[in-house]
């Protein structure tokens, strides 16, 4: 019943198209008709002509209904209101279908932005690629941890280790990897964590990225533990002797709550006596040097910040240090990039962190035969980074982790502050320290600002 009109109007065409050859041929026999004969025939030809461009009408609405859904087009319109009724229900069917199909385009539009600005707004990094590398989703987060820029497909990342393309590809689903990168003297500690899923007829492998390193996790708890039993071991070995001896004197100048006479005090009691408290005197230095070691890292001053000179700095240092460089026949070069590089930092305080490591690599090149140290800054000015480097004995694997533990050391006569201190100063001028070393190679403390 929709479009019984249209059925109507074929079958009238159709009649009509049947009558005129009829009529064609009637008038034709008449020679006095001429002229009727071939308007029939124009009648004719016009009427075929219109019966196609009719029928047609409804494949091109057709082929325009199409192509807006080709071409993800709601903005097109037909018209409703023509004269000929027969194509009114059939464009108000498109027009309806078409909106209900812009509806759902502009909810997906919206999913899409809140998606978009909800990847950008986490703050961990994401990669999505599918199984050629090319690059499917990437947030700001990513970018920002790696230092990198917009990119097409993975292999482009070879500039942040020659190997990460194909880690990319060989992380597996479900499973957290703890893994370091050196990204331009930024040392990151990252978990990864990957899902692969199917979106259409691709494979796509989505992996996140966060960085642990400042994050207060089990290293953390193990550290503070580590301290306590620092504290307590430090203590008790202090205090114990301390009751002992206290415990020993005592008996000698008292017997059952009564005391003894002084004329009845011999030369090894006295001799006893002054040895005791020695050493008790030496344990109480010790144990005041140890609380004064910590005030040291809790009570750091507040830092005054200035602009300084770079080159003076490290002129500074190499004066420092020259008559030690050289009796330890060690090689000291520093570098700059630019010789007008300045610093925005407090001068002592980083003089103190720069002392600190150097220090800790001329202990680290005691058994090295060819020694040498370096000190050597970014491009940047202000200088943004500044990195101390040796060739010593470099740190174990297990421990590097560990190394700014208050108070752990694997020194014989270490105290375990130095590289902790150093850790607060970093900090107080808003920036990082970070370490890494290849044993009997190179050790490398970057200073980040």
């Amino acid at each position: 019943m929709i479009y019984k009109r249209f059925y109507v109007w074929i079958v009238v065409q159709i009649i009509l198209l049947s009558l005129t050859p009829v009529l064609f041929w009637y008038v034709f026999s008449k020679e006095y008709m001429v002229v009727t004969t071939y308007s029939l025939l124009a009648l004719w030809i016009l009427q075929i002509v219109y019966l196609i461009w009719y029928i047609n009408k409804t494949n091109r609405d057709l082929s325009r209904f199409f192509a807006a859904f080709q071409y993800q087009d709601s903005t097109l319109v037909f018209n409703q209101h023509k004269n000929d009724k027969a194509f009114q229900n059939l464009h108000q069917s498109f027009n309806g279908i078409i909106n209900a199909f812009g509806k759902v385009k502009i909810e997906k539009e919206k999913d899409f932005v809140f998606f978009q600005n909800t990847v950008e707004l986490v703050g961990v990094g994401l990669l999505a690629f599918d199984h050629k590398g090319n690059v499917r989703l990437c947030n700001k987060a990513f970018k920002e941890l790696f230092l990198v820029k917009e990119f097409q497909n993975i292999s482009e990342l070879e500039c942040i280790d020659g190997e990460f393309p194909d880690f990319l590809f060989r992380v597996k689903t479900g499973t957290q990897k703890l893994r370091k990168y050196l990204v331009k003297n930024r040392i990151l500690k990252l978990a990864v964590k990957a899902v692969d899923f199917r979106l259409e007829d691709d494979c796509i492998k989505l992996i996140a990225f966060q960085d642990i390193k400042n994050a207060i996790d089990q290293g953390e708890i193990d550290a503070m533990h580590k301290l306590i039993r620092v504290f307590t071991h430090e203590i008790m070995n202090s205090v114990s002797p301390i009751s002992m001896l206290s415990g020993s004197l005592i008996d000698l100048y008292e017997k059952n709550g009564d005391q003894t006479c002084k004329e009845l005090l011999s030369e090894g009691a006295i001799s006893n006596t002054l040895m005791g408290l020695k050493t008790i005197r030496k344990r109480s230095k010790g144990l005041i040097a140890f609380v004064d070691e910590y005030k040291n890292l809790t009570q750091l001053p507040k830092p005054h910040f200035e602009l300084l000179s770079v080159e003076k700095l490290f002129s500074h240092i190499d004066a420092l240090f020259k008559e030690e460089f050289k009796s330890e026949n060690i090689e000291f070069m520093y570098h700059l990039h630019d010789s007008e590089q300045e610093l925005i930092a407090d001068e002592k305080l980083i003089s103190q962190v720069l002392i600190n490591l150097i220090r800790n690599s001329i202990e680290a090149l005691k058994s090295t035969e060819s020694k040498s140290i370096s000190i050597s800054t970014g491009q940047g000015n202000p200088v943004n980074f500044i990195i101390v480097r040796d060739n010593g004995m470099g740190i174990p694997d297990d421990v590097i982790d560990t190394i700014f533990t208050p108070f752990f050391t694997t020194k014989e006569k270490g105290s375990g502050i130095g590289l902790n201190l150093s850790r607060q100063i970093m900090r107080l001028h808003g920036g990082t320290i970070s370490a890494r070393s290849k044993p009997d190679r190179l050790t490398e403390f970057s200073l980040q600002f």
